[in-house]
């Protein structure tokens, strides 16, 4: 019995010894330095910067803002990225109302981020607001890459009457948040707009 306990005792000791405790706050700096890269990349068109913090998975899923712009795997991505580059001549992005979250295992993280982006193309500036960005990292061999990004732009919900939208912004304005309003019972005096 005395041996049992003394060998339980040691099995304990020797898996504490293995288990490395994650310091998932310098793993979430890390993160956020590689998000900040990809967002250097597409003001300054670094190609192979972008290709040293992506997965080159075949299977990867990505969405551009365009309605067509499901790029399934790496090859497509560059593709994508190649023609933009070739189509801009300036690009500044400015990033805000970023979160980073980190999964227990320090191998995991996802995020989501607001971009402005004024863009200089064939001579005429645009500018993107309030770009939504997603997306997901995994730690391989060391590194943290994407395996996922998502942009999508906001629309206006034109499903809703007039005041309903008009009720959002304002709440969003007063709340600093955003409001949605999905599920309400609109009365059918109020359906016009």
């Amino acid at each position: 019995m005395k041996n049992f306990v003394l060998l339980v005792a040691g099995a304990f000791l020797l898996l504490g010894a293995c288990t490395q405790k994650v310091d998932l706050e310098a793993e979430k700096a890390n993160v956020e330095a590689v998000i900040d890269q990809y967002t250097k990349v597409l003001e300054t068109e670094d190609l192979e910067m972008l290709s040293k913090i992506t997965a080159h998975d075949a299977d990867m899923v990505n969405f551009g803002t365009d309605a067509t712009e499901r790029l399934v795997g790496w090859e497509a991505l560059k593709e994508l990225m190649q023609k933009q580059f070739k189509s801009t001549e300036t690009s500044n992005l400015s990033v805000k109302d970023q979160v980073i979250k980190v999964h227990k295992s320090g191998k995991i993280a996802w995020f989501s981020e607001i971009l402005d982006w004024d863009i200089i193309s064939q001579d005429q500036e645009m500018k993107l607001e309030g770009i939504r960005v997603t997306g997901v990292l995994e730690k391989r061999d060391g590194n943290w890459v994407f395996v996922q990004v998502h942009y999508s732009v906001p629309a206006e919900n034109t499903e809703f009457p007039k005041w309903v939208n008009e009720l959002r912004l304002n709440a969003s304005k007063t709340l600093q948040t955003e409001v949605i309003a999905t599920h309400i019972n609109i009365p059918d005096n109020f359906r016009e707009g």
